[in-house]
This record gives C-alpha cells, structure tokens and sequence, in this order.
C-alpha cells in the first residue's frame, strides 16, 4: 500500500494546479520572447531602410545642386551656341572637365567612362544635363535630369 501510494502521490502532481501552472508560464515566457524578437527585427529592417534612403536622398541632393551648378556655369560668359557649346558640349573641354572632376568626387560609381554624366545643347541653346550615380549597395544606377534654356 505504501508503494501505491507513492504512485498515487507522482500521479497527483502532474496533474496539480502549481505544475500546470508552470508550463503555461514557461510557454507565456517563451511566446514573450518570440513576440519580442519579431519587433525587434521589424524595428532593425526599418531602421536599415531609413538609412538606405537617407543616403539616396544626400545622393540626389548632391545630383541636382551639381546640375545647377553646370547650369550656372553656362549662364556666365559666353552664352552663344558656339560658346556654350565649345566650354560644356565636348566631354573635352576644360570648363566640363572641371565639372566632371567635381561630379567624381561628390556622387558614387562616377568615372570618365562609368556613368558619366551627359550633357546636350540643341541649336536654340535648350540645355538638358543628366547626372548618374550608383553607390555600392545599389543593383541600379541612379539619374536626375535638368533642362534649362539659356537666352541672351
């Protein structure tokens, strides 16, 4: 009788309301932790992606101030056809060197050859002035466009 009562004592208490109440806070404890980590991730990811578009945003800020800039640069001196033409139209000339020097050195992914930025003037001195850029966590290149049409 003893020894059954032993039994009847370890079948009790797996059925007692302490022991079940146990689980239900281990499982409580580990549900917390997964709900937790979940937000946790969410807010990284999110924190990842505002980072991300931070630099895109620096990026096109730097894009179109240096288009301005170009623009700006035409505006001055000579603002004939032939003039503009001569000091921005040929990848050559020094004034675009210049332009494209500065362009290198403030957008990413910005070579002579790889994503160099374009430059066209019609013959009614239309101007359009197309910036690249591709930093190194992007799979696509970047581009902003500006038209201008410099009068006398």
């Amino acid at each position: 009788m003893h020894e059954a009562s032993g039994h009847h004592r370890r079948l009790r208490c797996r059925l007692c309301r302490p022991c079940r109440q146990r689980g239900s806070t281990l499982l409580e404890g580990l549900l917390a932790v997964v709900l937790f980590s979940i937000g946790l991730l969410a807010i990284l990811r999110l924190l990842t992606a505002s980072i991300v578009e931070t630099g895109n945003a620096q990026f096109r800020s730097e894009a179109s101030l240096l288009a301005s800039d170009l623009i700006s640069q035409m505006w001055t001196g000579d603002r004939s056809y032939d003039g503009i033409h001569d000091r921005f139209g040929d990848a050559k000339a020094d004034d675009y060197q210049r332009w494209l020097t500065s362009v290198q050195q403030r957008l990413p992914g910005v070579t002579a050859t790889a994503n160099a930025p374009s430059v066209s003037i019609d013959s009614e001195r239309n101007v359009t002035v197309t910036v690249y850029w591709r930093s190194s966590a992007d799979r696509d290149t970047h581009q902003l466009t500006v038209q201008a049409r410099i009068t006398d």
